[in-house]
């Protein structure tokens, strides 16, 4: 069964991105109130690393 790459979006797993926003935050000083910012790029960068990795999305076959 194929996914289509929204489903793929979709699936990312919550946990990846929460440990990936913790990190910009920490990165970023641990500043107040800049939670949705560091979601949102965490989000961002967890959906560009499945679009470069995903056949789904990359277009390239899954049976070879």
């Amino acid at each position: 069964m194929k996914t289509t790459a929204d489903e793929t979006r979709r699936d990312i797993d919550e946990d990846i991105i929460r440990e990936r926003a913790y990190l910009l935050w920490l990165e970023d000083g641990q500043p107040e109130g800049l939670a949705d910012e560091h979601w949102h790029k965490a989000r961002a960068d967890a959906l560009g690393s499945i679009s470069k990795t995903d056949p789904v999305t990359t277009g390239a076959d899954a049976t070879n």
